[in-house]
């Protein structure tokens, strides 16, 4: 901002006024974003020789350029095409994961089976090693040797029952009907006024885990011939 003290308008301006005037010294034209040349003087007044252009203008301008330029250009189409191949990416790698979920599945199912299947084989196990224990007890029952209201009683008692909880069932009673695939026959007797062979004799009880026979019970049987 400058003071000017001679004007040709300065006989319309109050006296004792001064008067002032501004001079824009702004070296990118923000109408067109072209550099104006050093000095005080704008462009337009061009004078017989200029001074060197600051290089930062010069970059400022030339970005103002392509800036302009590349207003719906050819960015476009590139940004579309790489915003393509990126969702792509997504997808391929968003169907690779769910495989690999799936397959994480299935393959925790397999060895929480393979866990469960060892685990029924080793209770099974000690199962059919007490059965030598049970057949004992039950011979004792039928002696009298372990009479109710004794300690023995009692200790059979919960021994038979902890048995139970982990699936232990006995099976073979006289009258039931003869199943081979639950029975084994020791001793058989004709008779004609039945239709199907039963049990008659039960010799040694039977014992199966759930569904799994650990012991068939050997029984004699009553029936045609």
């Amino acid at each position: 901002m400058t003071e000017n003290q001679s004007h040709p308008d300065d006989a319309q301006r109050p006296e004792g006024e001064p008067r002032f005037s501004f001079t824009d010294k702004r070296k990118v034209n923000p109408e067109d974003g072209s550099v104006r040349p050093s000095g005080d003087a704008p462009a337009s007044e061009g004078q017989g020789s200029q001074e060197p252009v600051d290089p930062i203008d010069a970059e400022a301008a030339t970005l103002f350029e392509q800036a302009a330029a590349g207003q719906g250009g050819a960015s476009a189409p590139a940004d579309a095409g790489r915003v393509a191949e990126l969702e792509g990416q997504v997808t391929a790698l968003t169907e690779q994961l769910k495989r690999e979920q799936a397959e994480y599945v299935n393959s925790r199912r397999r060895i929480e089976a393979s866990a469960e299947v060892s685990k029924e084989a080793a209770v099974g196990r000690v199962l059919a090693a007490l059965i030598p224990v049970l057949d004992d007890v039950e011979l004792g029952r039928q002696h009298g040797d372990i009479a109710e209201g004794t300690p023995f009683h009692s200790i059979a008692q919960k021994l038979e029952e902890i048995l139970g909880s982990h699936g232990l069932k006995r099976f073979g009673a006289v009258g039931e009907e003869f199943d081979p695939n639950l029975h084994e026959a020791l001793m058989h007797e004709d008779a004609d006024d039945v239709e199907t062979a039963t049990i008659s004799l039960v010799m040694q009880p039977g014992y199966a885990m759930n569904d799994r026979v650990l012991r068939p019970a050997r029984v004699g049987t009553r029936g045609p011939a």
